[in-house]
């Protein structure tokens, strides 16, 4: 008799625990947990910011797998997650009311949520989403099985964009139903503005490049209508940075002129958010940096010496800031749209050969030396294929050897048979031509206009070739 009572006080304490918190919480936060599959384990509450997953709380369950995650502070409204294991993870949402319980009954079925109508309606939401993934999966075998059937590909692909355009519609009526919180905002961001067809201008319908020119305008201009990023709690979901990617770097044409400044004015319409103004300065800013498009450094130094060089990113350290400091001055002599800084070089014979003075329309200046391995392919490949190929009267070559051992230099030269060009060094390394054009590695290869202007940089000889055909210089392949 005593042993049952006892039992019986242990599990009225147990249940104790597991309520009087969500009566005392005022206003904080009391989530039940009731974890079936999950008796005596440890479960990692995790939630989402700017893009990474960070641990909130660590709970042990109990052995009836129940677990309390609660506080005397209201959670950040946003997205959260239960981890159990690398292969099972729930997530859940934070609005208004963080007072909910949720339930999973063992490790394959999907949650159930009661007590916060935001949180409830985002689980339904999960369900949704993963009943038209199913169907969707399923259309998608049926499709390729009668692949060679083109009316039953059609009839299979009309039900696949039936399917999209119910979500989307699903989701923006979501939006305007409870557009006054974190669901509804959430459901809303999960769009992306498109032009419809009847939007199009008559002249746009009729011509692929005007109709081209229409969307790309519409979609930049119109990209953060749904999502909106002055919404702290959006920045608490998983999806913020894959927005920002696609922004920056699919949907903005990726030329420094169009980025740079749609940079800019992304950054200042929130730089009154403190927080938010710090996240997208650093964000766009390794961005820029990272970026193997050509010409998007001139992105990283335009963002540079605006925000870091005078001194509006109070978040940045001394050792972060002289890196950049760095970077700028290194990369800001040689960027794409700027004139080429003069060089004065001398021949094996000790004869000077100024790089401003070369007359053609086009000049290739390529920083090598022989000792590289990339080199030993391409400098041959750029005498072959690029320079004894082109007009003479079209393209020149200003190629700088970089080291200072003149016999393995002109060895290479006479072996390779690269003699026709003009090939230059630097014996007293009095040029500065490392820190006027940036070579910390060879090759190196910028392409100038009559003007000496950089148009290309930083290519290969592939590259090269490619914008020399497409400029007229050389026949295409």
């Amino acid at each position: 008799m005593k042993k049952t009572l006892k039992k019986s006080w242990l599990s009225f304490k147990l249940s104790l625990l597991f309520v009087l918190p969500v009566v005392a919480s005022g206003q904080g936060y009391s989530i039940r947990l009731s974890l079936s599959g999950h008796a005596n384990s440890q479960v990692l509450v995790t939630y989402y910011y700017f893009g990474n997953i960070y641990v909130k709380d660590t709970l042990q369950t109990n052995p009836e797998g129940l677990a309390l995650f609660f506080g005397s502070k209201s959670l950040q409204q946003g997205i959260y997650q239960l981890y159990f294991d690398q292969e099972k993870q729930v997530d859940f949402l934070v609005g208004q009311d963080q007072n909910f319980e949720i339930s999973l009954e063992n490790k394959t079925s999907s949650p159930q949520i009661k007590g916060a109508w935001e949180s409830e309606k985002f689980q339904e939401y999960l369900n949704r989403v993963a009943e038209q993934k199913s169907r969707y999966d399923t259309i998608t075998a049926k499709k390729e099985q009668y692949k060679n059937q083109p009316d039953s590909v059609s009839r299979y692909n009309q039900q696949l964009r039936k399917m999209n355009e119910n979500l989307t519609s699903f989701r923006l009526e979501e939006g305007l139903k409870f557009a006054d919180s974190f669901y509804g905002n959430f459901m809303t961001a999960n769009q992306v503005p498109k032009p419809e067809e009847n939007q199009l201008p008559a002249a746009s319908l009729k011509n692929d490049s005007l109709r081209w020119v229409y969307e790309y305008n519409y979609r930049a201009k119109h990209y953060w209508d749904y999502f909106d990023l002055s919404d702290l709690r959006m920045w608490h979901t998983p999806y913020i940075k894959e927005r920002l990617n696609n922004f920056l770097n699919k949907v903005l044409l990726q030329h420094p002129d169009t980025v740079l400044p749609a940079a800019i004015r992304l950054i200042e319409k929130h730089r009154n958010n403190k927080a938010i103004f710090q996240n997208l300065t650093s964000f766009i800013l390794n961005n820029s940096i990272q970026s193997r498009i050509m010409g998007i450094e001139n992105v990283f130094v335009g963002l540079a010496e605006k925000y870091y060089l005078s001194g509006q990113a109070f978040w940045v350290d001394a050792q972060t800031l002289d890196y950049i400091r760095q970077e700028v001055a290194i990369r800001k002599n040689n960027l794409m749209g700027n004139t080429a800084s003069e060089l004065l070089l001398e021949d094996a014979n000790g004869e000077f050969h100024s790089l401003k003075q070369q007359a053609t329309n086009y000049t290739v200046v390529a920083f090598w030396e022989p000792e590289c391995g990339h080199c030993k392919t391409e400098i041959p490949r750029l005498y072959q294929e690029v320079f004894l190929k082109a007009n003479p009267s079209n393209l020149s070559v200003y190629a700088v050897y970089t080291m200072n051992d003149k016999d393995s230099w002109l060895r290479f030269v006479e072996e390779h048979q690269i003699r026709d060009w003009l090939n230059v060094w630097d014996p007293h390394q009095s040029s500065n031509f490392r820190y006027l054009y940036g070579v910390r590695t060879t090759p190196s290869l910028f392409l100038l206009d009559k003007d000496k202007k950089i148009i290309a940089k930083n290519m290969d000889v592939s590259n090269l070739k490619q914008i020399l055909s497409s400029l007229g210089v050389l026949q295409p392949e």
